[in-house]
């Protein structure tokens, strides 16, 4: 019987100091430990078909096509900013072939996943494939760094056209 309690407290206090450990690291990172368990949020917009081509960037055989509802395009046009929730979707055609999707969706307090210097708002973003599925994990990053140059925009490069746009 000591053994036996000698190994339950001996377990007990393990788990304790394991505990410790998890909590003490998170805060000695400064909450980067909870950006990495958070991850990308941006998902595929499940109602895609209805959404409106309000701009094309057109490079020869490469072009970008943007997407977005009428809802956020008359949101966007009064000015006013856009709602958490808001996906905005970017064609990529490669040698006159659409290849990717990218998707750009901003969330309530989203941008407390990134480091203050990286943060673009609440937005987060994503490439997918021609079927909606996640294509690379990697490209957020760089579309975030992007981005962050355009915060009197909402970091959006395209705002001007969804303004400007004419059904």
């Amino acid at each position: 019987m000591p053994l036996i309690r000698h190994i339950l407290l001996n377990f007990k206090t393990l788990t304790v100091l394991i505990a410790l450990t998890a909590i003490a690291m998170v805060s000695l990172m400064g909450g980067q430990a909870f950006a990495q368990a958070t991850g990308n949020r941006a998902t595929f917009p499940k109602n895609f078909k209805d959404y409106v081509l309000y701009g094309v960037y057109d490079r020869g055989s490469s072009k970008e096509e943007a997407f977005a509802t009428a809802e956020t395009i008359a949101i966007a046009k009064s000015g006013q900013p856009l709602p958490p929730g808001t996906q905005l979707v970017l064609g990529i055609w490669t040698d006159y072939k659409l290849v990717s999707y990218f998707v750009m969706e901003k969330g309530v307090g989203w941008g407390a996943a990134s480091s203050e210097d990286l943060r673009t708002g609440d937005w987060h973003f994503q490439q997918f494939d021609l079927d909606g599925q996640v294509k690379r994990e990697a490209i957020a990053d760089r579309c975030q760094s992007c981005h962050s140059s355009q915060a009197a925009n909402d970091f959006m490069f395209t705002i001007d056209k969804m303004r400007a746009y004419l059904p």
